[in-house]
């Protein structure tokens, strides 16, 4: 979903390995056995490997309450984000999801300490100070409210007047186009259809309907351009579908969004090495590395750069095709 298919089948650990496989065909029971499996013997795991268990462990655990939501089964999908909360207890959308379900569950008190606790871990968080706001709101709680409402607004104002003063500079530097994408993101219009089509198409990618996801993912960048996820998840759906050159684009996009978005590298990295393009490789397998340096995907593709320049045919140029 977030990696190339290319480069997960490098992970080395045949519990993560298991996990993963359950994990994309939506069988979120063996993938969790799976994974919690190899978290029990996480000394046999590279560090690298073991935040990659945490990483689709609480995907699953996610997976599986979304599922239960659908079905109309509130309390076991609450088990389930409890239970995703447990592997990363400093997760905050988590928190945030959790006291979503229990405003619907009825349970008040609780969904006030669930997006409180999403707020200490990041206290600007805007959609948890909102629906803190509404809940206070709804007990008659009046200066709670206007305390988060005021709060949301704040954060909003500021993270406006960021990307105003960013956009301005594109402009100065000759950067229409960036400054285009920084004027979208300020001022958003559609976030819940954002949303809608982020989740939609997270689902496409599951079940591996690239071009479907592509054309999700697609109207999500237009409405909101400046996201690193949405530029990765497009840029695998668009490698995966064999449209390498759309795909280094968005990947390309992503990193210069974060550039410590560690998966967006790696996936940039398996995508120029398929367009035979060894000095882009070697410098994306170098941002992987530096930040992950037991990365056992990096390595494999490193190895294979190594043996490539090795060869009597290093004298291709990138980009180039093989005879």
């Amino acid at each position: 979903m977030r990696v190339l298919k290319e480069a997960r089948q490098y992970l080395s650990d045949y519990h993560l390995k298991a996990g993963v496989f359950h994990f994309y065909r939506g069988e979120y029971g063996p993938a969790a056995e799976y994974l919690t499996h190899a978290l029990r013997d996480s000394d046999r795991l590279s560090r690298s490997e073991r935040r990659t268990t945490l990483y689709y462990l609480v995907q699953t655990r996610i997976g599986a309450a979304r599922e239960f939501e659908e079905k109309g089964d509130l309390e076991r999908a609450a088990e389930q984000y409890r239970a995703a909360l447990e592997v990363i207890p400093t997760y905050a959308d988590v928190h945030a999801r959790l006291g979503t379900l229990l405003v619907r569950l009825g349970r008040e008190e609780e969904a006030i300490a669930s997006f409180e606790k999403a707020l200490r871990i990041n206290p600007e968080y805007e959609d948890a100070l909102v629906q803190l706001g509404y809940v206070h709101l709804a007990r008659g709680e009046v200066p709670a409210a206007r305390e988060a409402f005021a709060h949301a607004l704040a954060v909003r104002e500021r993270r406006a007047r960021e990307r105003l003063a960013r956009a301005e500079e594109a402009l100065e530097n000759g950067d229409p186009d960036l400054a285009r994408d920084l004027y979208k993101d300020t001022f958003r219009e559609g976030l819940e259809r954002f949303r809608a089509l982020f989740e939609q198409a997270l689902e496409r990618l599951r079940t591996e309907r690239w071009d479907d996801a592509v054309e999700l993912l697609e109207q999500a960048v237009e409405l909101c351009p400046r996201f690193a996820d949405v530029h990765n998840y497009l840029g695998v759906a668009l490698a995966e579908s064999g449209h390498l050159e759309r795909a280094r684009e968005h990947l390309e996009k992503s990193v210069a969004i974060n550039p410590d978005y560690v998966v967006a590298w790696l996936n940039l990295a398996y995508t120029v090495w398929a367009m035979e393009d060894r000095e882009a490789t070697r410098a994306a397998l170098g941002e992987v590395l530096r930040r992950e340096p037991d990365n056992p995907s990096a390595l494999h593709l490193a190895s294979l750069l190594e043996d490539r320049a090795e060869s009597p045919r290093t004298a291709m140029r990138p980009g180039a095709s093989e005879p």
